[in-house]
């Protein structure tokens, strides 16, 4: 072989284990960036069944709020809680002079 050969080769070979780090980083980088991608997929999953089931909360107390809110229970809270009662109409007299 000639020195300029060698000498080629050698830097080919140096070349390609050079490359072998750099190949690994990447692959290490793939895998972390894969698993960090699954990992958000997860949490944003959990995050959306939790916002379901809040929304459903939400819609069960607004119901709530607005069965309490309607008259015929106002009075009736009124009534049982609170000891509160319609009050009657004053009778009142109209007298009439003729003159």
């Amino acid at each position: 072989m000639r020195p300029n050969e060698t000498r080629s080769e050698i830097l080919k070979t140096i070349l390609y284990i050079g490359m072998i780090p750099v190949v690994a980083g990447f692959l290490f980088l793939y895998v972390w960036l894969g698993e960090e991608v699954r990992a958000s997929a997860v949490k944003l999953d959990e995050l959306k069944a939790q916002e379901i089931r809040l929304r459903g909360e939400y819609n069960l107390v607004q119901g709530e709020r607005n069965r309490l809110h309607r008259p015929d229970n106002l009075s009736k809270l009124a009534r049982e809680k609170l000891d509160l009662v319609q009050p009657n109409p004053e009778p009142r007299k109209i007298r009439v002079h003729f003159k």
